[in-house]
């Protein structure tokens, strides 16, 4: 089963249109090729040196066959870094949207690959929207290319060189205007005549086969995307898609796993983080270099939210709990715009464990939580019967803060208005019939 979804009036808006932005290099309103996506799987070692893989922390606007093109402003700000981490390629200036008598942490737009030869803006300069602020240095092998990255810090400069201590908080593709991408997502085969990857939980070289499904189980997907315009490298045009979420049905159509976020390339990245997501053994070998860019996705590393974190890695598909029958497996990989894949692959367990009905309220849509506008959050879930039901939120340090049901509900989709005290993140508890919980985080920032 493969079908390709493309959504061009739903594209996603996680920005508001107030805080949109043009692109930085001319043409401003046109979407360019990108040679690198956010958060991307990067590792530029070759033996005999050891593997050193990382996140691609901004995305690579490409000038193909054009050097030494003006860069300019997406925004207004202030100049408050510029420097290089790494000789003379690797130039870059942090634009603050703050001004520089503010040193509490505040956010900014990172340009790099600036040329340091010629003119450019300094330390302290203002710039507004559209305003030139240099030229990307020549980089040799026909482009030349911007890394641009929504990034924070803290101080009235930024000037931590060659060792920053910025953060990379927000895909820049999620502000960028306009989004005229059309063109969906690949989901490849992770093996050979195999759509999906399945190995024991949290570790390498170990995989099942899709028939003998055993225990606590990764699921892995292989998937890339594109912008719709191309570098002209084959290679190069495979980008990260924006999210891959999946969801498991028993064969007679009951849903055993409700459509969950396996990753999803939105917020910071962390870079010591790169094999929570992507799996990288002799089997499914993530690569992203010049030469080859293969992107294997540990979809089940997750706890159904947007934030990659350590503790993602507890998460798994644990086969034993659902009984032995046959299962399909259903994996979706999104673009940012709303373009969407969606592939399928049958699969069976076989634990010694006899087929049991779930509890009646079994949630048919996952529970998520996002804000909404200024302080508000929307938490939402689905369940298929009815059930009783307790919905609460916690505070960052443990205490009930909102009792937002505490009953009996009845089949379909139940949402939810929070309003949190103040910035932060929080954790939102669903329990259902006593005995199966679910947790989402909803953090808020204004």
């Amino acid at each position: 089963m493969r079908a390709i979804l493309v959504f061009s009036s739903l594209a996603v808006v996680l920005a508001s249109p107030a805080l949109a932005a043009s692109w930085p290099l001319v043409p401003l309103d046109s979407v360019h090729p990108l040679g690198n996506n956010w958060g991307n799987y990067q590792d530029y070692s070759y033996p005999p040196n050891p593997p050193s893989p990382y996140f691609h922390n901004g995305i690579d606007v490409i000038t193909p066959d054009v050097h030494g093109r003006r860069v300019h402003a997406v925004r207004h700000g202030w100049v408050k870094g510029w420097g290089t981490i790494q000789e003379e390629l690797h130039y870059r200036l942090a634009i603050c949207d703050t001004s520089s008598d503010f040193t509490g942490r505040a956010e900014g737009w990172l340009y790099a690959h600036i040329d340091p030869a010629r003119w450019h803006r300094n330390l302290g300069d203002e710039v507004r929207e559209g305003d030139s602020i240099g030229y990307l240095v020549p980089w040799g092998g026909g482009f030349d290319h911007c890394h641009f990255a929504r990034i924070s810090d803290t101080g009235a400069t930024w000037q931590r060189f060659p060792n920053v201590t910025w953060w990379f908080i927000q895909n820049p593709l999620t502000i960028i205007k306009p989004n005229t991408d059309l063109v969906a997502p690949v989901i490849q085969n992770a093996r050979t005549n195999q759509k999906f990857a399945f190995c024991r939980n949290n570790r390498n070289n170990s995989y099942m086969r899709y028939d003998s499904l055993v225990g606590e189980v990764d699921i892995v997907a292989k998937a890339y995307d594109k912008t719709g315009t191309s570098t002209g490298d084959s290679t190069w045009d495979k980008l990260a898609p924006y999210e891959v979420d999946y969801s498991i049905k028993r064969e007679d159509g009951l849903v055993v796993v409700p459509w969950t976020i396996g990753v999803q390339f939105s917020n910071r990245l962390e870079g010591s983080l790169v094999n929570v997501i992507y799996k990288a053994d002799n089997t499914c070998e993530s690569q992203g270099n010049y030469n080859f860019r293969e992107y294997y996705y540990i979809i089940t590393n997750t706890d159904g939210d947007s934030i990659i974190e350590s503790a993602d890695t507890s998460g798994m598909w644990n086969s034993g709990l659902v009984g032995d029958t046959t299962y399909w497996v259903y994996v979706r990989a999104s673009d940012v715009y709303g373009n969407a894949t969606l592939d399928s692959m049958q699969v069976r367990t076989r634990n010694g464990v006899a087929v049991q009905e779930p509890p009646f309220a079994v949630l048919s849509r996952p529970l998520r939580a996002v804000q909404t506008t200024g302080r508000s959050g929307l938490i939402s879930f689905g369940t298929a019967g009815a059930g009783v039901v307790r919905l609460r939120v916690y505070d960052p340090a443990g205490r009930v803060v909102a009792n937002l049901a505490d009953g009996r509900l009845g089949p379909g989709e139940h949402r939810f208005g929070f309003a949190p005290p103040a910035n932060g993140v929080y954790v939102v508890k669903l329990t259902i019939d006593g005995k199966d919980t679910y947790n989402a985080k909803l953090v808020v920032l204004r």
